[in-house]
């Protein structure tokens, strides 16, 4: 039977892929985990492996050509078969321009100044964030010139266009007057990673969940964040509440292994290791890089694995690695001031953590009312496999844990 290549989506963060290369050409043999093609999306490029053994019998999307997840790549056929059907390759020309005018932005061929080429017939080369931008801007692409390698169409070249003065519209054509209604501002197209968000939180809401909140007692904790300053100088590290919070929960995770746990369809998969997620904010969204195996490291090793993922989420350089395989994820709002919150789900997990802002409050301890650091915690989880009760002792555990933090010592 022959093997589709369908192009996953590596995280919450991908919506679409650009096929920058192959890296095996139709007849080619090819094995298990072999690399088939270079794939370049908004934040993770990788290379597609092949999931079965076999030739590589057709190449469904050419070169440069930019496709939804899922979407077929190419198809394998095993020793023998033969006489199969394959799907016909993409087209890899650009689509035709609409009927209807529209006001671009770019150049037209009247008005391209001197110098300038005519954008090549055939495939086109267009790395994801120019096509991003050429969406939001409202660019025809066929109108830009790309200055890059092969004449590829960089995130500048689209600005560049933006920028042109637009052609005065033929004789006779008029654009549509707005409709009655207040001014709008701006319009943000809902592409790339905020489509993919928008998706994934509209597959949560079919989820039946529940929100737990408690308030944490966090000034012990507090406290070790500043004892860790002087101990981890050495290690060029400074101590962020969140790491303590991501401790305390891969910590509580060993202990409530039923929170640890992906639902798939009809079963409930308990998972050996607890692989923590945490939610970071980005232009255009969120990512949710993964801290694997976090239930064998210590709070530190914790720290420095959040070091290393934001600084290549900076850099645009996070791997697909980076994010696969959450098993449970946390997710932080104290910066902006937000004390309690209801997170949503990112499915199959079962669990998410969201963390409000450490507030200084006076609060019942040891008998005397005094000020303390205090913290809201609210758990969300799916209640097709949790019940309440589990779920509050994680919640309980994880307060536990930072009201007691001397574990945290390096």
């Amino acid at each position: 039977m022959p093997t589709r290549v369908l192009l996953p989506q590596w995280g919450m963060g991908m919506n679409d892929g650009t096929i920058v290369k192959w890296l095996k050409q139709e007849g080619d043999t090819v094995e298990v985990g072999d690399p088939l093609c270079e794939v370049e999306s908004a934040k993770v490029n990788s290379e597609v492996e092949s999931p079965g053994a076999g030739t590589l019998a057709r190449i469904v999307v050419p070169e440069g050509k930019t496709v939804d997840t899922g979407t077929l790549l190419a198809v394998l056929l095993s020793e023998g078969e033969e006489g199969v059907e394959l799907p016909e390759p993409m087209s890899d020309a650009p689509p035709a321009p609409a009927a209807a005018p529209a006001r671009s932005g770019g150049v037209s061929a009247a008005n391209r100044p001197a110098g300038r080429k005519e954008p090549a017939a055939g495939r086109r080369q267009i790395t994801p964030i120019a096509r991003k931008v050429a969406r939001e801007l409202n660019i025809d692409l066929d109108t830009v010139t790309g200055t890059g390698p092969g004449g590829r169409i960089l995130e500048e070249d689209v600005r560049a266009a933006a920028a042109a003065p637009a052609p005065e519209p033929a004789a006779g054509v008029s654009y549509p007057a707005a409709e009655d209604g207040p001014d709008i501002a701006e319009t943000i197209p809902l592409t790339g990673l905020r489509a993919t968000i928008s998706r994934r939180m509209s597959d949560s809401g079919a989820i039946p969940t529940v929100t737990l909140t408690t308030e944490a007692d966090v000034t012990e904790a507090v406290a070790m964040q500043r004892q860790l300053v002087g101990e981890w100088r050495a290690h060029r590290l400074r101590p962020q509440f969140q790491d303590l919070v991501l401790s305390a929960t891969a910590r509580a995770l060993k202990d409530h292994s039923k929170m640890n746990a992906h639902f798939a369809g009809d079963e409930i998969r308990i998972l050996a290791e607890v692989n923590l997620a945490f939610a970071v904010a980005v232009a255009d969204g969120l990512i949710v890089p993964v801290i694997h195996g976090a239930d064998g490291m210590t709070t530190l090793d914790i720290a420095r694995r959040v070091r290393e993922v934001m600084s290549r989420v900076k850099s645009n350089e996070l791997h697909v690695d980076d994010m696969r395989h959450g098993t449970f994820s946390v997710t932080n709002l104290g910066s902006v001031d937000i004390d309690a919150f209801d997170p949503l789900l990112d499915p199959p997990q079962v669990g998410i953590l969201g963390v409000g802002r450490v507030v200084q409050k006076p609060a019942v301890f040891e008998g005397d009312v005094v000020v303390r650091s205090m913290c809201f915690l609210s758990l969300t989880f799916d209640h097709r496999a949790v019940d309440g009760y589990p779920a509050g002792e994680l919640l309980k555990a994880v307060a536990t844990n930072l009201a007691e933090p001397g574990w945290m010592a390096s």
